[in-house]
């Protein structure tokens, strides 16, 4: 982000493209503030998902993998491509960081404040695409499929998280059209296309077929995470610690406790018979 920020293009030059849906939705000041708080919303609930799911760490590992995936492939998609800027009201200007470690500085602030606006993060540039987007329904997805399709609220409710969250940002003027349908697109058909070759235990029955070969050629780290996954993961929830572990700790922490008191007379009894009488 810190170097398409110095390549972003000057807007009395290059003015806002034209765009079929920005040029017909007026501008609101505080959409964009909007979609990162139904944005927050949706991260609260996928923490709570993820904290009381039974298979937790796999959860989290499939969200940190795609979400890894996706981010690295928009730093390639806004590096190539730099468009100008989608409104006239955003104050984007070229800044030269100058030496590395200003621009490592700018990443860290960037990335303390989750890129946010409401915590203070401005970044221009990173147009294509949508990272907001991305995060909206990446949640929405995650949530969708790790809770009981008996929730039809809580489905309804992340949906239409989603979907406002996106008209928000459309409606703050602070990405094109494009940018948020590319990245709703690949967000979408990555989740699918993962949970689809994970789901699908034939890949993985004979190591000799030539789709197997080719799951792990071009996705390396998908066989390297889901090789021991035996099919679907059920939506099974249970508290994330119980009095039992508490208790196995309180034991294990008195047996070493009871170890290092038994030591310590013992080296006493050691020095006192080592002096000379």
């Amino acid at each position: 982000m810190t170097i398409v920020h110095d390549r972003v293009p000057d807007m009395d030059k290059y003015p806002p493209l034209p765009d079929i849906i920005l040029d017909n939705v007026p501008h609101i000041s505080w959409a964009f503030e909007m979609s990162e708080i139904t944005g927050m919303t949706l991260l609260m609930i996928w923490l709570v998902v993820l904290t009381f799911h039974k298979h937790r760490f796999i959860l989290a590992r499939r969200f940190f993998s795609i979400a890894g995936t996706i981010f690295l492939l928009r730093c390639v998609t806004m590096l190539i491509t730099s468009l100008s800027v989608p409104g006239v009201h955003l104050d984007c200007k070229p800044a030269p960081y100058g030496t590395w470690a200003k621009r490592l500085h700018a990443a860290y602030v960037i990335w303390s404040g989750g890129g946010m606006s409401i915590q203070g993060v401005r970044t221009c540039g990173d147009y294509i695409f949508s990272g907001h987007t991305v995060s909206l329904t990446l949640l929405n997805f995650f949530i969708t499929e790790y809770t009981s399709r008996r929730i039809y609220f809580l489905h309804t409710f992340t949906w239409v998280c989603n979907c406002f969250g996106v008209f928000f940002i459309l409606a703050a003027h602070e990405h094109y059209s494009i940018d948020v349908f590319i990245a709703f697109y690949i967000t979408s058909r990555l989740f699918l296309y993962y949970h689809t070759l994970v789901n699908n235990r034939a890949l993985f029955k004979s190591h000799q077929g030539f789709d197997a070969k080719r799951t792990w050629f071009y996705f390396p780290l998908f066989s390297f995470f889901e090789q021991n996954i035996d099919g679907r993961i059920p939506n099974e929830f249970e508290m994330p610690v119980t009095f039992e572990d508490f208790g196995a700790m309180a034991s294990r922490f008195s047996h070493k406790f009871s170890e290092i008191t038994d030591r310590v007379p013992t080296k006493a009894k050691h020095r006192e018979k080592s002096k000379p009488e």
